[in-house]
């Protein structure tokens, strides 16, 4: 989706096997700008990203990267065969060259170095980037994840920077950037990678075979300004709440939904959408123009797995009350935590990552009474190529649900807001990110827990059942993806339903909330094709709407009777 924040947002994602994919997404995919909004963001655990329109490298101590101008064509570089990339004197950031490559089928142009650097210490890698869907990042770093981050697109030249910090042991890394596939071509100067330096550069023998983090859903507004406290808080439940702050858990709505993303931070402030910023969860205008169930995003994980929510977790971020959860239940609310999203990933390799974040978001579940959890994971997530065998990431992902709804009230909600290519992805061929939400949308459909699907309909292509792709924004796709999910997906004998009743698929809110925007007369068409079947739908988010005075909204609480 599209979102905010460099949270936490991706994997790496393998080339498109259709070779005419669109770059998926918030907000989130955000798959979510969801603010990511307008824009999208991708970052790993522990790692912040930010996306700048105009302005200076930045000083470094010492820059790195040899031939980071291109100047001397592509020396020190290596660019994937089918890449066509070239050293080029128009247009450049600076100096007298920069570099232009163009994907073609399930070539995303990647071009790579191999920097000597030191272990356990800070870097930053930036460069600037024009055109369509540009990646910068880094793999073999040592992190959790590797970082990367992501343009939608630019028409002049826009920063991208990444930061990280090299593992135990770790003497080298290999920068990369790439386009997307099926895109036009991106061009790319003044890459620089600044921190304490190691032996002489050298280019790999060839590109990195795994490919960097999908596109998020969102790009980031604006990068923490400090790093993550390292101190851990108590793994004990918070004190009892004082009088008037604690409210039932609320059951599944009985009717039908519109689930909007609530965004803590201010969209407006940061320019994102300048019609309405952070608004308290509270405001009577959610619910007034259809709003019945309300995703709060994002919370704050870090690398270790620890889940904050708390005013100033991150940048400009507001959280609300306890007692204003509840008035807003009073209200007609149901409300979730949104975990995950384009920025906001987690380390899913790691069961002790998994095991904190249950520990730590148990507590917090029940304290600000939440009735449920969206699973919005767009980062770290990959099938084992056997859908029937769980990955590590997979059996880890069930282990945090599985932690949550164990310990928390009868009945409390789980929904999930995947990409296509995690879902419907699948149809195409099975392993990596595609089709890697399957088995656990199965199980958790199959065993009553999963209250719906959100899917999110936007930020790429989407699939078929006979692996057919179609546009995001189109009725030929909404349909195409629904009735696909509700007769039934099967991949490799298995097969996975999940029924009209339990889909309410994520479309954006307005012009610019995500890739893919569909106008009112053609979200009429999608849902009056399912003549009311439908749960619902998703959008991102409620702060867009509200920024474009609520057509959506109140186009969809229409279709719904409400």
């Amino acid at each position: 989706m599209f979102r905010r924040r460099l949270r936490p947002l991706d994997p790496a994602d393998p080339a498109d096997p259709t070779g005419a994919g669109q770059p998926r997404t918030a907000p989130r995919s955000a798959v979510g700008q969801r603010v990511l909004a307008g824009a999208a963001a991708v970052a790993m655990v522990g790692t912040a990203l930010a996306l700048v329109n105009s302005g200076s490298a930045g000083a470094a101590t010492t820059n790195l990267v040899s031939n980071p101008g291109f100047e001397s064509g592509l020396s020190g570089w290596t660019c994937s065969a089918g890449s066509g990339a070239a050293a080029v004197t128009s247009p450049v950031h600076s100096g007298s060259g920069a570099l232009k490559a163009t994907p073609s089928g399930q070539d995303n142009a990647q071009c790579a170095q191999t920097v000597s650097v030191q272990p356990n210490s800070r870097y930053t890698l930036s460069a600037y980037v024009q055109g369509s869907y540009a990646y910068l990042g880094a793999t073999g770093t040592g992190a959790g994840s590797d970082p990367s981050t992501w343009a939608p697109g630019n028409s002049s030249y826009g920063q991208l920077s990444v930061d990280f910090t090299t593992g135990t042991g770790v003497t080298s890394v290999t920068i990369f950037l790439h386009g997307w596939y099926g895109q036009p071509a991106y061009v790319a100067d003044d890459v620089v990678l600044s921190g304490p330096g190691g032996n002489q550069s050298t280019p790999p023998t060839t590109p990195p075979t795994t490919p960097p983090t999908t596109p998020p859903t969102t790009p980031p507004t604006t990068p923490p300004t400090t790093p993550p406290p390292t101190s851990q808080p108590p793994t004990s439940p918070p004190p009892t709440n004082p009088p008037g702050s604690t409210c039932p858990t609320k059951p599944k709505p009985s009717g039908k939904v519109l689930q909007g993303y609530w965004e803590n931070w201010d969209g407006a402030a940061n320019g994102v959408h300048p019609g309405m910023g952070w608004v308290p969860i509270t405001d009577s205008r959610i619910a007034a123009h259809g709003y019945n169930v309300i995703n709060a995003a994002f919370p704050v994980i870090l690398s270790d797995g620890t889940v904050q929510w708390q005013d100033g977790m991150d940048s400009g971020v507001k959280v609300s009350t306890p007692a204003e959860m509840c008035q807003a239940k009073a209200a007609g609310a149901t409300i979730l935590m949104s975990i995950g999203g384009a920025a906001a990933g987690i380390d899913l390799s790691s069961s002790s990552v998994a095991d904190r974040f249950v520990a730590t978001v148990v507590p917090i579940l029940k304290q600000y009474n939440f009735d449920g959890i969206d699973i919005d994971i767009e980062t770290g997530l990959s099938g084992s190529g056997n859908i029937n065998t769980l990955s590590a990431s997979q059996a880890n992902l069930e282990r945090i649900i599985d932690g949550v709804l164990s310990q928390m009230p009868a009945g409390f909600g789980l929904t999930m807001a995947p990409e296509t290519a995690y879902v419907t992805g699948g149809s195409v061929t099975y392993g990596s990110i595609w089709g890697a939400y399957l088995p656990i949308v199965k199980k958790y459909v199959d065993n009553g827990r999963l209250w719906w699907l959100n899917m999110q309909y936007y930020n790429g292509s989407m699939y078929g059942c006979s692996g057919d792709s179609y546009e995001a924004g189109t009725v030929a796709g909404f349909t195409a993806q629904t009735t696909c999910l509700n007769n039934g997906l099967v991949v490799q004998g298995t097969t996975i339903k999940v029924p009209y009743d339990k889909q309410v698929p994520g479309l954006p809110a307005q012009p610019g909330a995500g890739g893919g925007y569909m106008a009112p007369g053609l979200v009429s068409q999608s849902w009056n094709a399912f003549s009311g079947q439908l749960k619902g739908l998703m959008t991102w988010s409620l702060n867009w709407d509200g920024s474009r005075s609520w057509s959506f909204g109140d186009n969809v609480s229409s279709l719904q009777g409400r």
